[in-house]
């Protein structure tokens, strides 16, 4: 909300049930009229006031260290847990797990035999007719 005050023209606070409990043009007139709006509001206008003092302070910092304008970036280096696996796959399936993974693999090979059948098709039916005169080839095969 407080993103959208300097560039909004006109402000809208809805019930519910989707009726307007507050409008017009001024951000704290609407914000009168709702209270926990007006809390999480102000919250926000707050975290926002905290946020726009603590990058300053750390691209000051760094700056005075070696001369640069730019913060350095933090690059964080890690790996995933075996029980983080475990987790994912244990939920991936469901109630079922050993019918979903099975299922998943045979989807799987299924694809690729069809991606074969295809291939060797293709070579039976041009085949045909070098054996056969290809007017003989039927063409539905």
């Amino acid at each position: 909300m407080q993103l959208l005050a300097p560039v909004a023209g006109f402000f809208v606070s809805l019930r519910r049930d989707g009726t307007v409990r507050a409008q017009g043009e001024d951000l704290d007139v609407v914000l009168g009229g709702d209270v926990a709006l007006a809390a999480e509001a102000q919250i926000t206008k707050e975290e926002l006031e905290i946020a726009s003092q603590e990058v300053p302070q750390l691209a000051k910092k760094e700056a005075l260290a070696d001369g640069k304008l730019v913060v350095a970036e933090e690059i964080a280096q890690g790996r995933v847990s075996r029980k983080a696996y475990q987790l994912y796959f244990s939920t991936l399936g469901g109630d079922y797990p050993l019918i979903f993974h099975s299922l998943w693999i045979f989807a799987f090979l299924f694809a690729d035999a069809i991606k074969a059948s295809q291939t060797w098709f293709l070579g039976l039916w041009g085949t045909q007719y070098e054996r056969n005169d290809p007017s003989d080839v039927p063409v539905a095969l």
